[in-house]
């Protein structure tokens, strides 16, 4: 019996690919998302300390570290820019995922459904050559009992004629 062969393989490989591409840029989009909240994090950390080390210092230190806490300040609204494009990213690059995993699916299900239809399609020329066989085997075996009746016909003519 031949094999199957699904005539969209290369297709079917090419959107397997990119599926596993997206994969890994969505991988990559919650790492830097990661990134973002983690650097975010720190940066309230570090306002905390300079709050906490303003507290202790000297009176006349009281302008630079308001202006060091309006630049963490400013430094945190960035981070949060960063953080809102990251995630727009991430979802981008999920919406991107979820539209090559439906094609995959897709092409799965039409694989399955051509190989069914191979199945069938087998099945059908076997039992095609199974009818053929059987039907050669039953003419021979009428053809076998003809020339047998007409020996034996012939063999009653002679022992008929001989007496």
């Amino acid at each position: 019996m031949a094999r199957f062969v699904y005539r969209l393989q290369k297709v079917f490989e090419l959107r397997e690919r990119k599926k596993k591409e997206h994969e890994q840029r969505v991988v990559d989009a919650q790492k830097r998302v990661r990134e973002v909240e983690l650097a975010i994090e720190e940066k309230r950390n570090e306002i905390r300390m300079v709050h906490q080390n303003m507290l202790a210092s000297p009176h006349t230190l009281m302008a630079a570290h308001d202006e060091f806490i309006h630049h963490l300040n400013e430094q945190l609204e960035v981070l949060h820019q960063d953080l809102a494009r990251a995630k727009e990213i991430l979802e981008a690059e999920r919406q991107l995922l979820i539209k090559a995993q439906a094609d995959l699916e897709a092409l799965i299900k039409h694989q399955d459904k051509a190989r069914e239809e191979w199945l069938e399609d087998e099945k059908r020329r076997e039992m095609k050559m199974l009818d053929e066989i059987a039907g050669q085997r039953y003419f021979r075996a009428k053809l076998q009992d003809e020339l047998d009746l007409a020996e034996d016909l012939a063999l009653a003519q002679a022992d008929g004629a001989e007496e």
